[in-house]
């Protein structure tokens, strides 16, 4: 991973986290209640599922000799930001660029419809694991419930979110490609 992408990553993952604790005090009328225990909540549980949610996106397309690489949308970050004082979140912080390449020989890795419809799905997919990890944490750990639910309400609203078939989001490349997959998502 480059050091630019790296750095949006970290930048996306922060301004999210910030947006979605922002909009749970909700909004400027409750932004003097936020404290620093939710910040670090917010920071863990949104965080995590927003760079698996990506990196998953990079990762797939990668194993199918794509190009990868996360680059942030300064607008959507600054939407995300300026709704969150409203008390709503809008997220799209980003996305992974994707496209085919050649490899030494010339040889085409190209992006089928079905492994786009794939790449997209694994994001959604993640933050459905992540969902069902953190409700397992919350019973089996009771003293860790308030995290938990959290990181499980905060997962499935970006894997729900991300399967809305509107591009640019996932689910409009899954709805495309095969509409029982997306359904089945």
């Amino acid at each position: 991973m480059q050091r630019q992408e790296a750095k949006e990553l970290a930048i996306s993952a922060i301004v999210l986290a910030l947006a979605f604790g922002i909009a749970d005090a909700g909004g400027v009328r409750g932004i003097g209640t936020v404290s620093l225990y939710t910040i670090i909540v917010m920071l863990a549980t949104v965080s995590l599922g927003f760079l698996l949610h990506e990196l998953g996106h990079r990762f797939l397309a990668r194993h199918y000799g794509s190009y990868a690489e996360y680059r942030m949308w300064k607008q959507g970050l600054g939407l995300a930001l300026l709704l969150s004082f409203l008390g709503l979140v809008f997220a799209a912080p980003g996305a992974v660029m994707i496209h085919s390449r050649s490899d030494l020989w010339g040889r085409r890795h190209e992006l089928t419809l079905r492994r786009t419809g794939l790449i997209s799905l694994i994001g959604p997919a993640i933050n459905v694991v992540l969902a069902l990890v953190f409700t397992a944490i919350g019973i089996l750990y009771p003293a860790y419930s308030f995290v938990a639910g959290v990181g499980a309400s905060i997962n499935m609203w970006l894997a729900i979110f991300n399967m809305i078939p509107l591009p640019p989001l996932d689910g409009s490349k899954v709805f495309y490609w095969d509409r029982r997959a997306w359904l089945a998502a």
